[in-house]
């Protein structure tokens, strides 16, 4: 089998695997999308991963379409069907359990357990959430400086500003991308 068959074979098997796990909104799978585009298979660096994040974020539609991105640049021979696949990958599982999960959860409308298992869950998206932006930070070379530094300090400045501008000014996510972008290119050159 070609290295490109292997790799699409993986594309397909790690985006299936991580479309399912992303309940509660892709976020949560960040973090294991990084430790298998990055650390594992070697697909992109971490610097690429958190640029193929940003451009996932500025685009209409769910963040996690970057996977297509990952998708193009795991398979330089074959960039369209590696990043089709990891689209398909992505997308098609989880799809097709939540047209078969609606039904079932439109059943047991009146169901105490309907209210238990999403407040259940509520904390563990949370958490997921969370898990993800300290992902995403990590791989930013900005970061990667001693603490004290210029950069980590202006760094760490942004994501106060920004979380305090989402949360308190109702401000819209793609613009604070490109608002925390323009500090990076004039401050960070």
């Amino acid at each position: 089998m070609s290295k490109t068959a292997e790799t699409i074979l993986h594309l397909l098997w790690t985006f299936a695997q991580l479309s399912v796990l992303g309940f509660g909104g892709g976020k949560g799978i960040i973090p294991q999308m990084h430790a298998d585009a990055v650390t594992h298979y070697h697909w992109v660096t971490s610097d690429q991963f958190s640029q193929f994040y940003t451009l996932g974020k500025l685009v209409p539609g769910p963040t996690t379409i970057f996977a297509a991105l990952i998708g193009y640049a795991a398979t330089p021979a074959r960039p369209y069907l590696g990043a089709a696949v990891a689209t398909l990958g992505m997308f098609v599982p989880s799809s097709a359990m939540m047209v078969a999960f609606d039904t079932l959860w439109d059943r047991f409308a009146g169901s105490p357990w309907r209210t238990i298992v999403a407040r259940g869950l509520a904390p563990a998206i949370v958490g997921l959430v969370w898990s993800s932006v300290w992902t995403i930070g990590r791989g930013t070379t900005a970061l990667t400086f001693s603490p004290g530094s210029f950069r980590m300090l202006l760094s760490v400045a942004v994501v106060a500003a920004v979380t305090l501008l989402m949360l308190r000014a109702k401000v819209a996510a793609p613009l604070l991308v490109l608002l925390a972008g323009g500090v990076g290119v004039v401050a960070l050159r």
